[in-house]
This record gives C-alpha cells, structure tokens and sequence, in this order.
C-alpha cells in the first residue's frame, strides 16, 4: 500500500517543480507577450482592416502619411480650420499629404548613399496619388488660411485598443465646438500604419507628429495641446518631456505612472516577474522633467477599472510638488447654478422645475447639492483636476462636464483670436 501514496519528500518536489513551471510560464508570458497584452491594436476586431474617415463626421481634412526616421509609413489625419465648418454634404478629402522625418533613427548613424540612390528611394516612398512634403489645399482661402493659423493645435493620442478612426467623434467635439486644427494618428501596428507597436516605436511616432505641424506653414505658430487618452497619456507626458518648448499645454485622462506600476493591478499573477517588463512608459518620472509653467488638464474617472485611479492622482502630486506654485492654493471650482448634474453626451437635459430653480439659486444649498454632483474639479495655478465618480476607462470622456471643462481649459491657455470676416 505504501507504495501507492507519495512520500512527503516527492510531494515536495512536485509542488516546487509546479511552482517553478509556474513562475516560468509566468515569466515568459511578461517578457515575450508584453507586447500583445500592453498594445492589443487588433482590438477590436477590425481594427487593422477598417477605419473610419473624417468626412463620416464632416470635416474636411488630408490623408497623410508620415515616414518615420526608421523607414515606417504612419496614417494620421489633418482637419484644418476655416470659416464655415462643412455641413453633411460640403466635407470632402483634400491632397493626401507624404511627409518624411529629416532626423536620424535613434541610436543608427546617416547610412552612406549617393544622392542620387538616395533621391530614387525617396520617389519611390511617394504613392500615385500622393503629395511629397506638406502642401496647402489651392481651393483652401487666404481668409481660411488665416483662420488656420489663429486656432490652437490639438494633437491626439489615442488610448491601447482600435485606432484613429474610432476618436473621430471626439476629434470632432475639437474641431466643431472648440475651432481647433486637429491632428491625430494611428501608431505602427495600428490601423493601417505599418510596423509593430513597441515604447520605442511610439515615441519615434509621437515625435515625428510633432515634427510635422512645426514644419506646416499654418501650424508652425499656433500654440500646440496635446490631448491623450490611457496609454496616449504616457506618450504625451514623453513626447511633451522631450519638447518643452515646443508644447503648450497638455491633456490627460485615466493615464498611468509607469507600465510596472499597474501589473500588479491589471495582471496580479504577473507580480512577482514584473521586472521583466521592457516596456516601461516611466510617466510619473517624466512628468517631472515638464516645466512647471506649461498648463495641464488631468481627468479622472474614479470607477476606472483598467487604471487605478490613485495613478492619476500621483501624477498630479507630483505636478503640484513642482516649483512655481509655492503659495497657490489648491481651490475647489463648484458647479454654476443648474450644473451639478451635467449629464452625459447625447441625454436629454432634466428640465428645472420651479423648485429646483429655487434650490440651485441658493448659494448654501447649492453648495451642499454639489457634494452629491457626478463630478469635482479643483484647480492649482495652472494645473487643473476633473474627476467623474461613475467614470470608467472608457466612458469617461462621455460627460457633458468633461468637455465643458476641455473647452475652458484651452480658452484658457490658448491666448489666439479668431480674425474678423
């Protein structure tokens, strides 16, 4: 009989054995996998295959392409400002737009080529149908120019999952409402731009964006937002930590303080091999290299489920801990009467009776109305926190009081004037 029953000895080794094969597994998952799990671009599916075009929102703009330093063709869009924004029949696409980086990929020296090679290989990058270099719409108006070149720049970095197709509506809350110049992309491996997503990658792709509007002619002057979304976040703070002179406030909701920071909440049996994970986005150290006079928006959706929401408010301390607001007071914006429950985008507005009119118009009851709002935001010089108690990762940026606070917060910061017809 005692031959049937494992000896303690046995069992031991067995449970080590599993716990190792376990912890190897584990590993190996973290290291080899961190790419699919970080960066799930074929989400949803789709995604790689289809994506959605300006016109479908009305707004006229340009294709453009832009080729990375390591030889990557990147999809973005452009919608430039103008007079009348387009109605259901007038949007249209303008020339679609080739434009190569002039800097050098990273840790590679000028590879050594004839110039004549060189300009073959350069023809050849350029599609039938293309335009090389940045070219202004002929049909475009001095007046439209005009208009261009007096609006803020937003530029958008969309969160882990779909492309620039599926941020077409909120690019269009920037371009309608707020009259901003928008430019956005997919990164590589995303939509139909080429290559694989990696940290690396992303910050070359961020960069040549950046570099594309300080070389357009209409978008060279105009102050620069950079607006991004989860891991958009992370590749705002770098690019933004990397040109500060060139950024002139930033936009951040339900972003992270660094990739190993949130394995132990998103991937908890990942804990013990987190450092493994080569894909860092070290955001709360970053931040911190921003100078403390530039302007940022952070927001919060306090149900996130995929961030904890604790990341963004490290983030914010670490803002606040910066030099330049010694003796500012951090100060609590309550709501304007009738505004403690803005709602979400798309509901029909409740009506204000005649005793809730009564209650809003009174300061301390408003005041006592407002601990029970959906939403509170405080603001610390310039730096300013928007948190919803029912936002979750991705329904955030669905409250009417999220874009009221985006579009204050630009009208803000943004010291342009719209020239007179």
């Amino acid at each position: 009989m005692d031959r049937f029953i494992p000896s303690l000895q046995t069992m031991i080794k067995g449970s080590a054995a599993s716990v190792a094969g376990g912890a190897a597994l584990a590993a190996g998952l973290l290291y080899y996998g961190q790419g699919f799990l970080i960066y799930p671009s074929g989400f949803p599916q789709g995604s790689r295959q289809s994506v959605a075009k300006p016109m479908e929102y009305n707004m006229i703009y340009h294709d453009v392409t832009l080729q990375t330093p390591d030889n990557l063709k990147i999809r973005a869009y452009l919608m430039l400002q103008r007079e009348d924004v387009p109605n259901t029949q007038g949007a249209y696409a303008q020339p679609h737009l080739h434009w190569k980086s002039k800097r050098k990929e990273e840790g590679k020296s000028a590879k050594t080529t004839s110039s004549s090679a060189k300009a073959e290989k350069e023809d050849a990058d350029v599609q039938e149908g293309e335009v090389e270099g940045i070219a202004i719409d002929p049909e475009m108006s001095d007046h439209d120019r005009e208009i261009a070149t007096s609006r803020p720049t937003v530029l958008i970095f969309h969160a882990n999952a779909g492309n620039l197709g599926h941020r077409l509506p909120l690019a269009r809350l920037f371009y309608d409402q707020m009259r901003c110049n928008v430019f956005m992309l997919s990164y590589r491996g995303y939509g139909l731009s080429e290559g694989s997503p990696s940290e690396k990658g992303l910050r070359t792709d961020a960069q040549a964006a950046l570099d594309f509007v300080l070389e357009h002619p209409l978008l060279k002057e105009t102050p620069i937002i950079i607006f991004g979304q989860s891991i958009g976040g992370a590749v705002s703070i770098d690019l933004a930590s990397r040109n500060p002179d060139a950024i002139h406030a930033l936009i951040l909701e339900n972003t992270f303080t660094s990739i190993p920071d949130l394995i132990p909440t998103v991937m908890p049996y990942l804990s013990s091999v987190s450092f493994l994970c080569h894909q860092v986005w070290p955001s709360s150290t970053s931040i911190a290299k921003i100078p403390p006079s530039t302007p940022i928006l952070m927001i919060s959706g306090l149900q996130d489920e995929l961030v904890p929401p604790s990341h963004m408010k490290r983030l914010w301390e670490i803002v606040c801990s910066q030099g330049g607001l010694e003796g500012v007071d951090e100060v609590e914006v309550l709501p304007e009467p009738g505004e403690e429950f803005g709602g979400k985008l798309g509901q029909r507005k409740p009506e204000r009776t005649v005793e809730s009119k009564g209650v809003e118009d009174d300061v301390e009851k408003s005041k006592e109305k407002a601990q029970d709002r959906e939403w509170r935001k405080v603001r610390r010089g310039v730096k300013w926190w928007l948190e919803f108690n029912e936002g979750m990762h991705n329904s955030t940026c669905i409250y009417r009081e999220y874009w009221r606070e985006v579009a204050a917060f630009i009208k803000q910061y943004t010291s342009v004037t719209r020239p007179s017809s």
